[in-house]
């Protein structure tokens, strides 16, 4: 399972798992970064989650994990625009990734790859990891592109054609939905966080629209009027 932070990869998880005899595996590291596995096993599929880049950011201010306290602290129209910079936080999270000793110190995984500079913002991070993740539909492995809107609002149409897709045998029991929060509660590392408005302004989809590359968003199935 693998996709940036608030795209489904949870949702999607446990809905596999309460439908289908897959097994989930962290075996090619964090599941937010960028590709970085040696090799990919023949018998391993990787199901790569996105979201809509609007509602997308909506979820990362409202629960912006591993970020600095100064970025928690932004507004949503200051949040989206500032340099992007997380850290290891709480070491649960990254036990299997990151040494204890890491704790406080840049996340790696969240650098520009190639150069180790923090992103510019938000949608500059999304730019690139989409890229990153886009780049297993050339990397000789069996990959799932799945939409989170898709798998929400339509989880047996989607479960059937992920099964399709690698060749398993159809359902023969009943579907199971998702019915419970996924993922750990945030816990932010401020006393008190600004609210996270229900929908983005003009100005933010301004800004949005002129940071993605819209030509990967379109071909993912998202269009920004």
């Amino acid at each position: 399972m693998l996709g940036e932070r608030s795209s489904g990869t949870n949702f999607i998880k446990r809905l596999l798992g309460r439908n289908t005899t897959l097994t989930p595996t962290e075996a090619l590291g964090w599941k937010h970064g960028f590709p970085h596995a040696a090799a990919i096993p023949p018998d391993l599929a990787l199901i790569a989650c996105v979201r809509r880049a609007d509602a997308w950011a909506l979820s990362m201010h409202q629960k912006p994990w591993h970020t600095t306290p100064a970025l928690q602290a932004l507004e949503f129209g200051d949040f989206i625009r500032a340099e992007w910079d997380t850290i290891v936080d709480h070491p649960r999270y990254f036990e299997k990734t990151a040494p204890l000793s890491a704790v406080g110190q840049p996340l790696q995984h969240d650098r520009d790859p190639m150069t180790g500079a923090r992103f510019a913002n938000l949608f500059a991070l999304r730019r690139a990891k989409l890229a990153g993740l886009l780049s297993y539909l050339q990397r000789d492995c069996t990959v799932i592109l799945l939409r989170m809107e898709d798998a929400q609002t339509a989880p047996e149409m989607t479960l059937d054609a992920l099964r399709a897709g690698l060749g398993l045998p159809l359902r023969d029991t009943n579907f199971a939905p998702v019915l419970k929060r996924l993922g750990s509660k945030f816990k932010p590392a401020i006393d008190a966080r600004p609210a996270t408005p229900r929908k983005m302004g003009a100005q933010g989809l301004k800004f949005m629209r002129a940071q993605l590359d819209l030509a990967q968003e379109a071909a993912l199935g998202y269009i920004y009027d």
